[in-house]
């Protein structure tokens, strides 16, 4: 029987409880092209089941991967045994385990055990002194930024961006698709040139409620050491930050050995009304800043759809100033206004990982 579609397997069922017949039937659609037998089939099915898409118990391939034997086994394995964290098994290995394929895995974990897939989630690496301090710090950065004091902050940090980011194989845009064979796909199409060491620019920048700064270009071969820091990166960052809020606001940075080296601390503390020293900001802590958290993420978003991309490091640094020009406020002003939100998760989490908890 030649297959129909299911809205064409109601229209039979409609017209055959009006008691006409599978040639009256087919005439009523001549441009169905519809085979006389398979229109006697599904009015032969309506007879019987009252249905014209409802199956016969038993009917169809026997399941074979998927038996009962299998289904277990695969919960056993693709989740981790309890209180042993990482004990799992992929999809993968449990194909080369069980000897079924791969897409038989994922349909039993899909289908017959109504589980979900999700992304991993890079995060730095916290021990047990560090969560000590990020909880208690955050406990201070709660009590200490109101609304209306973030609102005021200056946020800071730095960037390297390569002119060769590395392929992500798991991005769709990495994906080549053809009629034919891969042998077939030219090579200009099917091959990913990057340098083995990819030229880069890192920049350094400052964003705040309703305002960004400029995006600064560090010289290719300057070492960002307390000298170069408190010397050229600071006073033009403190001078956006002025354009932005005047006189009244305060000045954050991470941990960078830079960032917290003492030169750099006597200098914010002789020019700034007020700044996050090195023993207040929580250590390890990018997903508390909005520029490690959204920023040059949605930076780097919009640098992979660009096209063409720069070949030199002058094209790139164009290509970084447009995106930085036209990154919406809208995007960074929600980022900031997270800032508390996160501070909040991360004392819930006792200093841990907090971001797969957000929603």
């Amino acid at each position: 029987m030649a297959k129909l579609s299911v809205v064409d397997k109601l229209r039979i069922q409609t017209l055959r409880e009006q008691g006409l017949g599978a040639r009256a039937i087919k005439s009523r659609y001549p441009g169905k092209n519809w085979a006389l037998s398979t229109v006697s089939s599904i009015c032969q099915r309506v007879d019987q089941r009252g249905s014209a898409t409802q199956r016969k118990k038993g009917s169809g391939r026997p399941k074979t991967a998927r038996s009962r034997e299998n289904v277990q086994k695969v919960q056993s394995l693709i989740c981790s045994q309890e209180n042993q964290p990482g004990t799992h098994k992929s999809t993968r290995q449990i194909a080369a385990e069980l000897d079924i394929s791969h897409t038989s895995v994922r349909r039993i974990a899909k289908t017959d055990l109504a589980l979900s897939s999700f992304r991993r989630i890079p995060g730095q690496v916290l021990n047990t002194a560090t969560r000590a301090k990020r909880l208690a710090r955050c406990k201070k950065l709660l009590r200490r930024f109101s609304v209306r004091k973030l609102k005021r902050t200056f946020f800071t940090d730095e960037k390297v961006f390569h002119l060769d980011p590395p392929v992500n194989r798991s991005c769709c845009t990495s994906r080549v698709w053809s009629a034919g064979r891969k042998r077939d796909i030219s090579s200009e199409r099917l091959i990913r040139q990057r340098a083995k060491f990819s030229r880069r620019v890192m920049v350094s920048a400052g964003v705040c409620y309703e305002g960004k700064g400029r995006l600064h270009f560090v010289p290719e071969k300057a070492k960002i050491n307390a000298v170069f820091y408190t010397g050229q990166l600071l006073p033009q960052l403190l001078q956006d930050c002025r354009t932005r809020l005047n006189d009244e606001f305060i000045f954050q940075q991470d941990g960078a050995p830079a960032h917290t080296s003492q030169q750099a601390q006597d200098w914010l503390q002789q020019q700034c009304p007020e700044f996050i020293r090195k023993d207040e900001w929580p250590p390890n802590s990018p997903d508390l800043n909005p520029l490690d958290y959204f920023v040059w993420s949605a930076m780097l978003h919009s640098y992979e759809r660009c096209f063409p991309k720069p070949t030199t490091v002058t094209e790139l640094k164009t290509v970084l100033q447009d995106i930085w020009t036209t990154l919406p406020q809208q995007s960074v002003d929600n980022a900031i206004l997270s800032f508390r939100k996160r501070v909040k998760a991360c004392i819930e989490a006792e200093g841990g990982h907090f971001e797969h908890l957000l929603t």
